[in-house]
């Protein structure tokens, strides 16, 4: 009856409480920021209008082809839209749930639906559901495809893996990834075969056990056949798509000029302080065991502290639209410490060690080939981006969320969590709302977002 009982309540649950608030920024709000270029292209997609392409739009059409789905219901307009990212928010508590039940067992429904609710009301993730951008239907498509990948249903995972990236280009990182993982599951799990051993016990990382598998080629013939056989529908989708990469010089269309990919390595210490800020639930729970590892690996933290210095020194970036655009908290949190102290930047350099530590921390549990291909990923997905934009940590954020290990008897850090989650939304629904800017290129007055 639990199987069935929260697919159901949850998404009911979700629609209640953001269904009114939704309609509420609708009135306050109609066009935000970015939301200019993709409503008038999604009106042109959804009116048949394809030959017409703003050159502002970076990304592929997925979000505008989705929105073809309004033209049965004759709702092509801003608030049909806008529909679509609260319908795909909703989805994806549905998703999470049965992701989460999944890695957690069939036996923790209540903890799966909990977890559910709390990264869907992630408050980045949550306030962009109210707009018609990218970013929601992007996490939908992801999570459809984890999921079934998971389930090892190959096909059925393609065909969102392919929706995916043609929502949002950088999403082929993640089938990359999960093709990555199901590679090193096959030479462990065959390796581990050949030697009598559990597949647990195979050290991927030592370069003995790399070594003896490279030079057993019957073993590595059959490992590859293998991979190709199950991860041939990831291959259709990877493959062409590093042809596009080729030929079209960039990874995106349109603005190429503001998107160039540039190596800039401190994002990830960014994304680990917005992991150790809104992981709330994961900080609690490893706070003792990183400490202890820290203090037990003195000379390993002593190099983490004088590389992260060097990066902060040397490879710290800003982007000219961080310091333009006063429309984002990012802008006025970068203004405010980071580019008004010098010192600012390396003092945060302890702490970035620190969260990184705790990320680390979060996912002993996981299997190597995970952790692996998880820190290649992200670190793809977000290091050679300029732009410091805390919306591209969300899909890697979430992921990693649902791997977490709770404390199944003690749910008070979760509890916790979710309500940081709504007093924050509640604050930041409360400054967009009330909070006005004026701006000389826009009637309208503009507000804060996330």
């Amino acid at each position: 009856m639990q199987k069935y009982f929260w697919p159901v309540f949850l998404p009911i649950l979700y629609l209640a409480f953001s269904l009114p608030l939704f309609l509420r920024v609708y009135a306050t709000a109609p066009t935000v920021i970015d939301e200019e270029f993709h409503l008038r292209q999604g009106l042109h997609f959804c009116n048949k209008r394809f030959d017409v392409w703003d050159p502002k739009i970076t990304t592929f059409p997925g979000l505008y082809l989705v929105s073809l789905i309004l033209i049965p219901l004759g709702a092509c307009t801003e608030l049909g839209l806008r529909c679509i990212s609260l319908a795909a928010a909703t989805v994806n508590i549905i998703v999470l749930y049965k992701i989460r039940r999944r890695l957690l067992g069939g036996a923790y429904g209540q903890l799966a639906a909990l977890d559910a609710i709390i990264v869907g009301a992630l408050p980045p993730l949550y306030f962009f559901s109210h707009l018609y951008y990218t970013d929601t239907l992007s996490l939908t498509t992801v999570l459809l495809f984890y999921y079934y990948w998971h389930k090892e249903s190959h096909l059925q995972a393609a065909v969102y893996a392919a929706a995916s990236v043609l929502v949002r280009q950088t999403n082929v990182v993640w089938v990359a990834m999960c093709f990555g993982i199901m590679a090193l599951d096959v030479l462990s799990g065959n390796y581990a075969r050949a030697k009598g051993i559990k597949r647990q016990q195979v050290e991927l990382l030592n370069p003995k056990v790399l070594w003896s598998i490279l030079t057993a080629y019957r073993l590595l013939g059959r490992s590859i056949w293998q991979i190709l056989r199950k991860g041939c529908y990831y291959l259709i989708i990877i493959l062409p798509f590093v042809f596009f990469v080729f030929l079209n010089g960039s990874i995106v269309i349109g603005d190429k000029r503001a998107h160039e990919a540039t190596l800039h390595l401190p994002q990830i210490f960014y994304f680990s302080l917005f992991a150790l800020i809104f992981g709330v639930s994961n900080t609690l729970h490893e706070l003792r065991p990183t400490l202890r590892c820290l203090s037990r690996e003195k000379l390993i933290v002593l190099f983490l502290f004088g590389i992260g210095m060097l990066t902060v020194k040397w490879n710290t970036l800003v982007h000219p639209y961080l310091l333009a655009d006063n429309r984002h908290y990012i802008f006025y949190i970068w203004n405010r410490f980071y580019g008004r102290y010098e010192w600012f930047k390396y003092a945060m350099v302890p702490i970035y060690v620190f969260a990184l530590a705790l990320l680390h921390s979060g996912l002993q549990h996981m299997r190597t080939s995970f952790k692996l291909m998880f820190w290649i990923a992200t670190v793809l997905v977000l290091c050679f981006q300029r732009l410091l934009e805390l919306r591209y940590f969300l899909i890697p954020f979430v992921l990693y969320r649902l791997h977490t290990q709770p404390l199944v008897k003690r749910r008070w850090a979760e509890w916790l969590e979710l309500g940081c989650y709504v007093a924050l939304n509640a604050f930041t629904f409360y400054i967009f709302l009330t909070k006005e800017i004026a701006w000389k290129d826009y009637k309208e007055p503009q507000r804060i977002i996330w």
